[in-house]
Protein backbone atom coordinates (compact mmCIF):
# COMPACT_ATOMS: atom_id res chain seq x y z
CA UNK A 1 0.00 0.00 0.00
CA UNK A 2 2.74 2.49 0.97
CA UNK A 3 4.64 1.73 -2.24
CA UNK A 4 1.51 2.44 -4.29
CA UNK A 5 0.99 5.75 -2.50
CA UNK A 6 4.58 6.87 -3.10
CA UNK A 7 4.66 5.88 -6.77
CA UNK A 8 1.16 7.26 -7.46
CA UNK A 9 2.07 10.68 -6.13
CA UNK A 10 5.36 10.69 -8.06
CA UNK A 11 3.65 9.68 -11.29
CA UNK A 12 1.03 12.39 -10.78
CA UNK A 13 3.88 14.89 -10.68
CA UNK A 14 5.54 13.27 -13.68
CA UNK A 15 2.33 13.60 -15.72
CA UNK A 16 2.16 17.32 -14.93
CA UNK A 17 5.77 17.94 -15.90
CA UNK A 18 7.58 18.67 -19.15
CA UNK A 19 9.20 15.26 -18.91
CA UNK A 20 5.94 13.91 -20.29
CA UNK A 21 4.68 16.76 -22.49
CA UNK A 22 8.08 17.72 -23.93
CA UNK A 23 10.66 14.99 -23.24
CA UNK A 24 14.26 16.15 -22.95
CA UNK A 25 13.38 19.82 -22.45
CA UNK A 26 13.76 19.91 -18.66
CA UNK A 27 16.50 19.03 -16.19
CA UNK A 28 14.26 19.35 -13.14
CA UNK A 29 13.82 16.31 -10.95
CA UNK A 30 10.40 14.79 -10.33
CA UNK A 31 10.27 14.52 -6.56
CA UNK A 32 8.17 14.68 -3.41
CA UNK A 33 9.36 17.01 -0.68
CA UNK A 34 8.30 15.92 2.78
CA UNK A 35 8.69 19.40 4.28
CA UNK A 36 6.29 20.76 1.61
CA UNK A 37 3.61 18.23 2.58
CA UNK A 38 3.83 16.61 -0.85
CA UNK A 39 3.58 13.17 0.77
CA UNK A 40 1.07 13.86 3.58
CA UNK A 41 0.63 10.15 4.30
CA UNK A 42 4.22 10.05 5.61
CA UNK A 43 3.60 10.98 9.25
CA UNK A 44 7.08 11.39 10.71
CA UNK A 45 5.85 11.74 14.29
CA UNK A 46 4.06 8.39 14.17
CA UNK A 47 6.77 5.74 14.47
CA UNK A 48 4.65 2.87 13.10
CA UNK A 49 3.57 4.79 9.99
CA UNK A 50 7.03 6.28 9.48
CA UNK A 51 8.71 2.87 9.66
CA UNK A 52 6.25 1.34 7.18
CA UNK A 53 6.90 4.11 4.68
CA UNK A 54 10.66 3.90 5.25
CA UNK A 55 10.66 0.18 4.50
CA UNK A 56 8.48 0.65 1.43
CA UNK A 57 10.61 3.51 0.12
CA UNK A 58 13.89 1.65 0.65
CA UNK A 59 12.51 -1.37 -1.22
CA UNK A 60 11.54 0.87 -4.15
CA UNK A 61 15.04 2.35 -4.06
CA UNK A 62 16.58 -1.15 -4.17
CA UNK A 63 14.45 -1.84 -7.25
CA UNK A 64 15.88 1.28 -8.87
CA UNK A 65 12.55 3.10 -9.18
CA UNK A 66 13.28 5.98 -6.82
CA UNK A 67 16.11 7.68 -5.00
CA UNK A 68 15.88 8.84 -1.38
CA UNK A 69 17.46 11.78 0.42
CA UNK A 70 17.51 11.57 4.22
CA UNK A 71 17.59 14.15 6.99
CA UNK A 72 21.10 14.04 8.40
CA UNK A 73 21.37 11.85 11.47
CA UNK A 74 17.71 10.80 11.40
CA UNK A 75 15.69 7.88 10.04
CA UNK A 76 13.42 10.29 8.18
CA UNK A 77 13.68 10.83 4.46
CA UNK A 78 13.29 14.41 3.19
CA UNK A 79 12.86 13.81 -0.54
CA UNK A 80 11.66 11.00 -2.79
CA UNK A 81 12.97 11.33 -6.36
CA UNK A 82 11.59 9.42 -9.34
CA UNK A 83 14.16 7.63 -11.49
CA UNK A 84 13.06 8.84 -14.91
CA UNK A 85 14.96 6.13 -16.75
CA UNK A 86 12.73 3.52 -15.12
CA UNK A 87 9.39 5.35 -15.26
CA UNK A 88 7.81 2.57 -17.36
CA UNK A 89 8.61 0.07 -14.62
CA UNK A 90 7.04 2.41 -12.06
CA UNK A 91 3.80 2.42 -14.03
CA UNK A 92 3.84 -1.37 -14.31
CA UNK A 93 4.63 -1.74 -10.61
CA UNK A 94 1.30 -0.23 -9.54
CA UNK A 95 -0.73 -1.41 -12.53
CA UNK A 96 -1.19 2.09 -13.93
CA UNK A 97 -1.31 2.90 -17.62
CA UNK A 98 1.37 5.16 -19.02
CA UNK A 99 -0.29 8.38 -20.25
CA UNK A 100 0.64 7.64 -23.84
CA UNK A 101 -1.13 4.28 -23.76
CA UNK A 102 -4.05 5.72 -21.77
CA UNK A 103 -4.36 8.56 -24.30
CA UNK A 104 -4.29 6.14 -27.23
CA UNK A 105 -7.00 4.00 -25.64
CA UNK A 106 -9.18 7.02 -24.79
CA UNK A 107 -8.76 8.41 -28.30
CA UNK A 108 -9.87 5.12 -29.81
CA UNK A 109 -12.90 4.93 -27.49
CA UNK A 110 -14.04 8.45 -28.33
CA UNK A 111 -13.60 8.02 -32.06
CA UNK A 112 -15.52 4.76 -31.97
CA UNK A 113 -18.39 6.10 -29.86
CA UNK A 114 -18.83 9.51 -31.53
CA UNK A 115 -17.68 9.25 -35.15
CA UNK A 116 -20.61 11.19 -36.66
CA UNK A 117 -21.90 13.38 -33.81
CA UNK A 118 -24.46 15.96 -34.99
CA UNK A 119 -24.74 17.96 -31.77
CA UNK A 120 -22.46 20.96 -32.15
CA UNK A 121 -21.17 21.07 -28.57
CA UNK A 122 -20.52 17.31 -28.46
CA UNK A 123 -18.61 17.53 -31.71
CA UNK A 124 -16.58 20.49 -30.39
CA UNK A 125 -15.72 18.59 -27.19
CA UNK A 126 -14.79 15.45 -29.14
CA UNK A 127 -12.50 17.29 -31.55
CA UNK A 128 -10.72 19.29 -28.86
CA UNK A 129 -10.23 16.32 -26.55
CA UNK A 130 -8.96 14.09 -29.35
CA UNK A 131 -6.51 16.75 -30.49
CA UNK A 132 -5.18 17.06 -26.94
CA UNK A 133 -4.94 13.30 -26.53
CA UNK A 134 -2.86 12.96 -29.69
CA UNK A 135 -0.66 16.02 -29.20
CA UNK A 136 -0.02 16.07 -25.45
CA UNK A 137 -1.10 12.69 -24.04
CA UNK A 138 -3.09 14.61 -21.42
CA UNK A 139 -6.30 13.03 -20.24
CA UNK A 140 -9.37 15.19 -19.59
CA UNK A 141 -11.24 14.61 -16.33
CA UNK A 142 -13.73 12.05 -17.67
CA UNK A 143 -10.88 9.99 -19.15
CA UNK A 144 -9.04 9.86 -15.82
CA UNK A 145 -11.92 8.00 -14.17
CA UNK A 146 -11.10 4.77 -15.95
CA UNK A 147 -11.93 3.07 -19.22
CA UNK A 148 -15.22 1.75 -17.85
CA UNK A 149 -16.45 5.16 -16.79
CA UNK A 150 -15.38 6.71 -20.11
CA UNK A 151 -17.17 3.97 -22.03
CA UNK A 152 -20.43 4.64 -20.19
CA UNK A 153 -20.04 8.41 -20.34
CA UNK A 154 -19.58 8.24 -24.09
CA UNK A 155 -22.77 6.19 -24.23
CA UNK A 156 -24.52 9.13 -22.51
CA UNK A 157 -23.20 11.55 -25.13
CA UNK A 158 -24.14 9.22 -27.98
CA UNK A 159 -27.66 8.72 -26.63
CA UNK A 160 -28.09 12.47 -26.24
CA UNK A 161 -26.83 13.04 -29.78
CA UNK A 162 -29.34 10.52 -31.09
CA UNK A 163 -32.20 12.52 -29.55
CA UNK A 164 -31.77 14.96 -32.48
CA UNK A 165 -33.38 17.78 -30.51
CA UNK A 166 -36.17 15.65 -29.05
CA UNK A 167 -37.03 16.44 -25.42
CA UNK A 168 -37.08 13.69 -22.83
CA UNK A 169 -37.45 13.28 -19.07
CA UNK A 170 -34.29 12.61 -17.11
CA UNK A 171 -35.38 9.14 -16.06
CA UNK A 172 -36.46 8.16 -19.56
CA UNK A 173 -33.09 9.38 -20.85
CA UNK A 174 -31.27 7.32 -18.22
CA UNK A 175 -33.26 4.25 -19.25
CA UNK A 176 -32.28 4.82 -22.87
CA UNK A 177 -28.64 4.93 -21.82
CA UNK A 178 -28.47 2.16 -19.21
CA UNK A 179 -31.88 0.54 -18.67
CA UNK A 180 -31.61 2.18 -15.23
CA UNK A 181 -33.78 5.23 -14.49
CA UNK A 182 -31.44 6.80 -11.93
CA UNK A 183 -27.92 6.01 -13.09
CA UNK A 184 -27.47 9.10 -15.28
CA UNK A 185 -28.34 11.45 -12.44
CA UNK A 186 -26.22 9.58 -9.89
CA UNK A 187 -23.07 8.97 -11.92
CA UNK A 188 -22.88 11.17 -15.03
CA UNK A 189 -25.01 14.31 -14.68
CA UNK A 190 -22.24 16.45 -13.19
CA UNK A 191 -19.68 15.68 -15.92
CA UNK A 192 -22.35 15.93 -18.63
CA UNK A 193 -23.34 19.43 -17.52
CA UNK A 194 -19.75 20.57 -17.03
CA UNK A 195 -18.90 19.67 -20.62
CA UNK A 196 -22.17 21.03 -22.02
CA UNK A 197 -21.70 24.34 -20.22
CA UNK A 198 -18.14 24.56 -21.51
CA UNK A 199 -18.93 23.81 -25.16
CA UNK A 200 -22.58 24.81 -25.72
CA UNK A 201 -22.35 28.55 -26.38
CA UNK A 202 -25.99 29.28 -25.60
CA UNK A 203 -25.93 27.42 -22.29
CA UNK A 204 -22.61 29.03 -21.39
CA UNK A 205 -24.06 32.50 -22.02
CA UNK A 206 -27.14 31.74 -19.91
CA UNK A 207 -25.03 30.51 -17.00
CA UNK A 208 -22.86 33.62 -17.22
CA UNK A 209 -25.91 35.86 -16.98
CA UNK A 210 -27.57 34.23 -13.97
CA UNK A 211 -27.21 31.40 -11.49
CA UNK A 212 -28.88 28.26 -12.77
CA UNK A 213 -29.64 25.00 -11.04
CA UNK A 214 -28.60 21.67 -12.55
CA UNK A 215 -32.22 21.00 -13.45
CA UNK A 216 -32.52 24.34 -15.25
CA UNK A 217 -29.36 23.56 -17.22
CA UNK A 218 -30.67 20.14 -18.17
CA UNK A 219 -33.99 21.66 -19.23
CA UNK A 220 -32.08 24.01 -21.55
CA UNK A 221 -30.63 20.89 -23.15
CA UNK A 222 -34.05 19.24 -23.43
CA UNK A 223 -33.75 16.87 -20.47
CA UNK A 224 -36.46 17.44 -17.87
CA UNK A 225 -36.75 16.28 -14.30
CA UNK A 226 -40.49 16.73 -14.82
CA UNK A 227 -42.48 18.08 -17.79
CA UNK A 228 -42.49 21.88 -17.93
CA UNK A 229 -45.73 23.85 -17.86
CA UNK A 230 -46.04 26.92 -20.07
CA UNK A 231 -48.57 29.38 -18.71
CA UNK A 232 -50.64 31.88 -20.70
CA UNK A 233 -53.91 33.75 -20.48
CA UNK A 234 -56.04 35.44 -23.15
CA UNK A 235 -59.09 35.21 -25.39
CA UNK A 236 -57.69 32.67 -27.79
CA UNK A 237 -57.74 28.95 -28.44
CA UNK A 238 -55.22 26.22 -29.21
CA UNK A 239 -55.89 23.75 -31.98
CA UNK A 240 -54.56 20.31 -30.98
CA UNK A 241 -54.43 17.10 -33.01
CA UNK A 242 -57.42 15.76 -31.08
CA UNK A 243 -59.49 18.95 -30.69
CA UNK A 244 -59.53 22.62 -29.73
CA UNK A 245 -58.75 24.05 -26.29
CA UNK A 246 -60.44 27.40 -25.59
CA UNK A 247 -58.55 29.61 -23.12
CA UNK A 248 -61.17 32.39 -22.98
CA UNK A 249 -63.33 30.93 -20.16
CA UNK A 250 -60.17 30.63 -18.05
CA UNK A 251 -59.38 34.36 -18.17
CA UNK A 252 -57.79 35.97 -16.32
CA UNK A 253 -56.35 32.96 -14.45
CA UNK A 254 -55.14 31.33 -17.64
CA UNK A 255 -53.83 27.79 -18.05
CA UNK A 256 -50.64 25.75 -18.26
CA UNK A 257 -49.62 23.69 -21.27
CA UNK A 258 -47.40 20.70 -20.46
CA UNK A 259 -44.25 20.39 -22.52
CA UNK A 260 -45.34 16.88 -23.51
CA UNK A 261 -48.31 18.40 -25.40
CA UNK A 262 -46.34 20.90 -27.47
CA UNK A 263 -45.66 18.46 -30.31
CA UNK A 264 -49.43 17.95 -30.69
CA UNK A 265 -50.24 21.65 -31.15
CA UNK A 266 -51.28 22.40 -34.71
CA UNK A 267 -51.99 26.11 -34.45
CA UNK A 268 -53.28 29.02 -32.34
CA UNK A 269 -56.50 30.90 -33.05
CA UNK A 270 -55.63 34.53 -32.30
CA UNK A 271 -58.42 36.47 -34.02
CA UNK A 272 -59.28 38.39 -30.84
CA UNK A 273 -55.66 39.11 -29.91
CA UNK A 274 -53.96 42.39 -30.84
CA UNK A 275 -51.16 42.32 -28.28
CA UNK A 276 -48.91 39.65 -26.76
CA UNK A 277 -46.98 40.40 -23.58
CA UNK A 278 -44.21 38.13 -22.31
CA UNK A 279 -43.39 38.45 -18.61
CA UNK A 280 -40.21 36.89 -17.23
CA UNK A 281 -41.07 36.88 -13.52
CA UNK A 282 -43.78 34.55 -12.20
CA UNK A 283 -45.03 36.93 -9.51
CA UNK A 284 -45.29 39.80 -11.97
CA UNK A 285 -47.09 37.54 -14.43
CA UNK A 286 -49.72 36.58 -11.88
CA UNK A 287 -50.19 40.18 -10.73
CA UNK A 288 -50.44 41.33 -14.33
CA UNK A 289 -53.26 38.89 -15.04
CA UNK A 290 -55.27 40.22 -12.13
CA UNK A 291 -54.74 43.93 -12.67
CA UNK A 292 -53.64 44.74 -16.22
CA UNK A 293 -54.62 42.05 -18.75
CA UNK A 294 -56.56 43.72 -21.57
CA UNK A 295 -59.49 42.05 -23.42
CA UNK A 296 -57.47 41.84 -26.64
CA UNK A 297 -54.20 40.73 -25.00
CA UNK A 298 -52.44 37.39 -24.58
CA UNK A 299 -50.08 37.29 -21.59
CA UNK A 300 -47.38 34.60 -21.55
CA UNK A 301 -45.15 33.63 -18.65
CA UNK A 302 -41.69 33.59 -20.18
CA UNK A 303 -39.54 32.27 -17.33
CA UNK A 304 -35.79 32.56 -17.20
CA UNK A 305 -34.73 30.78 -20.39
CA UNK A 306 -36.00 29.12 -23.54
CA UNK A 307 -35.76 25.36 -23.36
CA UNK A 308 -36.13 23.45 -26.65
CA UNK A 309 -39.81 22.65 -26.07
CA UNK A 310 -40.65 26.19 -24.98
CA UNK A 311 -38.90 27.52 -28.07
CA UNK A 312 -40.97 25.15 -30.22
CA UNK A 313 -44.18 26.36 -28.54
CA UNK A 314 -43.30 30.00 -29.17
CA UNK A 315 -42.38 29.34 -32.78
CA UNK A 316 -45.79 27.80 -33.31
CA UNK A 317 -47.36 30.83 -31.67
CA UNK A 318 -45.32 33.20 -33.85
CA UNK A 319 -46.37 31.36 -37.01
CA UNK A 320 -50.03 32.14 -36.21
CA UNK A 321 -49.53 35.79 -35.30
CA UNK A 322 -51.61 38.35 -37.29
CA UNK A 323 -49.45 40.96 -38.95
CA UNK A 324 -50.74 43.87 -36.86
CA UNK A 325 -50.19 42.22 -33.45
CA UNK A 326 -47.93 44.10 -31.05
CA UNK A 327 -45.44 42.01 -29.09
CA UNK A 328 -43.82 43.12 -25.81
CA UNK A 329 -41.34 41.70 -23.34
CA UNK A 330 -40.94 42.67 -19.68
CA UNK A 331 -38.11 41.31 -17.53
CA UNK A 332 -35.40 42.41 -15.09
CA UNK A 333 -33.51 45.45 -16.32
CA UNK A 334 -30.12 43.75 -16.38
CA UNK A 335 -27.83 41.73 -18.64
CA UNK A 336 -29.97 38.62 -18.24
CA UNK A 337 -33.14 40.46 -19.25
CA UNK A 338 -31.41 42.04 -22.24
CA UNK A 339 -30.09 38.66 -23.40
CA UNK A 340 -33.51 37.03 -23.02
CA UNK A 341 -35.04 39.81 -25.10
CA UNK A 342 -32.47 39.20 -27.85
CA UNK A 343 -33.25 35.48 -27.93
CA UNK A 344 -37.01 36.04 -27.96
CA UNK A 345 -36.65 38.62 -30.73
CA UNK A 346 -35.21 35.89 -32.94
CA UNK A 347 -38.67 34.29 -32.81
CA UNK A 348 -40.75 37.51 -32.72
CA UNK A 349 -38.88 40.11 -34.83
CA UNK A 350 -41.39 42.84 -33.92
CA UNK A 351 -40.67 42.38 -30.20
CA UNK A 352 -40.33 45.56 -28.13
CA UNK A 353 -39.24 46.00 -24.51
CA UNK A 354 -41.80 47.09 -21.91
CA UNK A 355 -40.89 48.98 -18.72
CA UNK A 356 -37.21 48.29 -19.30
CA UNK A 357 -35.90 51.76 -20.17
CA UNK A 358 -33.68 54.34 -18.57
CA UNK A 359 -36.69 56.08 -17.03
CA UNK A 360 -37.60 52.95 -15.08
CA UNK A 361 -34.03 52.58 -13.83
CA UNK A 362 -34.10 56.13 -12.54
CA UNK A 363 -37.58 55.70 -11.04
CA UNK A 364 -36.68 52.57 -9.07
CA UNK A 365 -32.98 53.18 -8.45
CA UNK A 366 -33.67 53.53 -4.72
CA UNK A 367 -34.58 49.83 -4.63
CA UNK A 368 -32.06 48.71 -7.23
CA UNK A 369 -29.62 45.84 -6.87
CA UNK A 370 -26.09 47.18 -6.36
CA UNK A 371 -23.71 45.80 -8.98
CA UNK A 372 -19.99 45.10 -8.89
CA UNK A 373 -17.42 46.97 -10.93
CA UNK A 374 -16.84 43.89 -13.10
CA UNK A 375 -20.58 43.61 -13.87
CA UNK A 376 -20.78 47.29 -14.77
CA UNK A 377 -17.66 46.91 -16.92
CA UNK A 378 -19.37 44.10 -18.85
CA UNK A 379 -22.37 46.38 -19.38
CA UNK A 380 -20.14 49.21 -20.56
CA UNK A 381 -18.50 46.85 -23.06
CA UNK A 382 -21.95 45.77 -24.28
CA UNK A 383 -22.91 49.43 -24.70
CA UNK A 384 -19.72 50.23 -26.64
CA UNK A 385 -20.31 47.23 -28.89
CA UNK A 386 -23.98 48.17 -29.34
CA UNK A 387 -24.81 44.60 -28.32
CA UNK A 388 -28.31 45.48 -27.06
CA UNK A 389 -29.49 48.47 -29.15
CA UNK A 390 -33.00 48.42 -27.66
CA UNK A 391 -31.54 49.06 -24.21
CA UNK A 392 -28.96 51.79 -24.75
CA UNK A 393 -30.71 54.28 -22.47
CA UNK A 394 -31.33 51.62 -19.83
CA UNK A 395 -27.66 50.63 -19.82
CA UNK A 396 -26.58 54.27 -19.51
CA UNK A 397 -28.87 54.67 -16.51
CA UNK A 398 -27.58 51.48 -14.90
CA UNK A 399 -24.02 52.72 -15.30
CA UNK A 400 -25.00 56.06 -13.80
CA UNK A 401 -26.68 54.63 -10.71
CA UNK A 402 -24.64 51.44 -10.37
CA UNK A 403 -27.76 49.29 -9.93
CA UNK A 404 -30.00 46.99 -11.94
CA UNK A 405 -33.75 46.70 -11.42
CA UNK A 406 -35.45 43.41 -10.70
CA UNK A 407 -38.92 43.01 -12.18
CA UNK A 408 -40.52 42.40 -8.79
CA UNK A 409 -39.44 45.89 -7.75
CA UNK A 410 -42.31 47.25 -9.84
CA UNK A 411 -44.74 45.67 -7.39
CA UNK A 412 -43.42 48.00 -4.65
CA UNK A 413 -45.43 51.22 -4.43
CA UNK A 414 -42.77 53.81 -3.67
CA UNK A 415 -44.28 56.98 -2.24
CA UNK A 416 -42.26 60.05 -1.38
CA UNK A 417 -42.12 59.14 2.32
CA UNK A 418 -40.55 55.79 1.42
CA UNK A 419 -37.92 57.46 -0.74
CA UNK A 420 -37.13 59.91 2.04
CA UNK A 421 -36.68 57.10 4.59
CA UNK A 422 -34.36 55.21 2.25
CA UNK A 423 -32.22 58.26 1.65
CA UNK A 424 -32.06 59.12 5.35
CA UNK A 425 -30.86 55.59 6.04
CA UNK A 426 -28.01 56.10 3.58
CA UNK A 427 -29.25 53.40 1.22
CA UNK A 428 -30.02 55.51 -1.82
CA UNK A 429 -28.07 55.09 -5.07
CA UNK A 430 -27.29 58.54 -6.43
CA UNK A 431 -25.76 58.97 -9.86
CA UNK A 432 -22.14 60.11 -9.96
CA UNK A 433 -21.23 63.58 -11.08
CA UNK A 434 -19.95 64.12 -14.58
CA UNK A 435 -20.37 62.12 -17.75
CA UNK A 436 -20.76 58.38 -17.87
Amino acid sequence: MEQDVILSRLLDKFENSKHLSDPGSSNRRVMLRVDKKELPEYQRENAAIRDRFNRAAMELEREGLIHLEWISGQTIFSKVILELARVERAYNKIGRLHPQKAAQDAYAQIQTALPYANTIWIRAWRDEVCQTLRAEWRLPAVCKKGAGFLHDFLRVLACYDHLNGESVTMRAFSIRCFQDSKRFERAFQEDFLRIAEGYDQELHALCAQREMSSRDKLACLGIYAHPEFYQMSGRCSIVMESGTVNLEPLCPAGMGIPSTAVEKIRSFSLEKIRRITFLENKTNYEEYLLSELAPDELAVYHGGFLSPQKRLLLRKLADCLPGDTEVFFWADIDLGGFAMFAKLQEIFPRLRPMRMGGREVEQYAELGLKRTDSYLSALRNALDADEFPAFREAIKAILAYGVTIEQETFLSKLDQDSVTRIREAGLAHDPPEGDI
